[in-house]
């Protein structure tokens, strides 16, 4: 897998490299280089993602090219731009614009992967993963756990989430696994709307992204009991330390308003 610092260092490298030639061409020039240089290393990026699905692969490659080919190009005429109106010398100017390549990607390079995903599993719903959804315990214990009485009517119940505080860059999947309970007054099977959301955090702002470990939102019916969904999320190597990754899951039943929860993975 490529880390953005590997992206970075390799386009220094190839500024470094050819500093002399670079000198000697319009800033503008130097941009289309460096804009080159930066989705030449997104397409990288793009084949380390792995699925069992390779129609799917090269969709999301496709897809996140795409997109990213806007971001470095906004990100690039940011940085020369600011060097420009800065008076910064050539060799500052020709950096300055590598790096304006790169974080116009930034965060957009995670959203990059979610989002071609997203636009991949629109265009081919089969693609989508089934939800996996088990029995985690009895409906008596349930009961209990939940002190349930009947006159309280169909409820749901978050019990927790069950996912890592932190993990390391290049960890390619993390679990979200959420146990919840589901009571009703007679004991029989309801409905149940199930909808997740991902948000990436980074310096503090977050953002909403695709959810693609399975279907962000639906519903089904489940019998009384504790039952446990079991999510395993994919992380893009685009993850860089210092992100953080919040998982939220928010369940409905009958005319009850929603319950929800969140826990945050922080990438170091």
């Amino acid at each position: 897998m490529v880390s953005c610092a590997c992206k970075k260092a390799f386009i220094f490298f190839l500024i470094e490299m050819n500093s002399k030639m670079m000198n000697s061409i319009s800033p503008f020039s130097r941009m289309k280089v460096s804009v080159a240089c930066a989705l030449m290393l997104f397409s990288v990026s793009a084949v380390a993602q792995e699925s069992a699905n390779a129609e799917l692969d090269a969709c999301v490659q496709k897809q996140q090219l795409k997109s990213t080919a806007k971001g470095a190009a906004v990100g690039a005429l940011a940085g020369l731009g600011a060097s420009l109106f800065t008076g910064a010398k050539k060799n500052d100017t020709l950096k300055a614009t590598a790096l304006g390549a790169v974080a116009g990607g930034g965060i957009g390079f995670v959203k990059a992967y979610y989002e071609a995903t997203s636009k991949c599993y629109k265009k081919n719903p089969s693609w989508v993963p089934a939800s996996n959804i088990t029995r985690s315990a009895t409906l008596e214990q349930a009961k209990k756990t939940a002190k349930y009485k009947p006159s309280e009517g169909i409820k749901a119940v978050i019990v927790g989430i069950d996912m890592p505080a932190t993990v390391t860059v290049g960890t390619e999947k993390i679990a979200m696994n959420t146990k919840f309970l589901v009571l009703t007054p007679d004991d029989a099977e309801t409905p149940v709307e199930i909808e997740r959301k991902v948000y990436v955090i980074e310096d503090g702002k977050e953002e909403l992204i695709p959810f693609t470990a399975t279907q962000a939102t639906e519903t089904r019916t489940f019998e009384p009991a504790e039952h446990t969904d079991m999510i395993n999320y994919t992380l893009t190597p685009d993850f860089k330390a210092g992100m953080k990754l919040r998982y939220e899951i928010l369940l409905k039943v009958a005319d009850k308003p929603a319950v929800t929860a969140s826990k945050v993975v922080e990438i170091k």
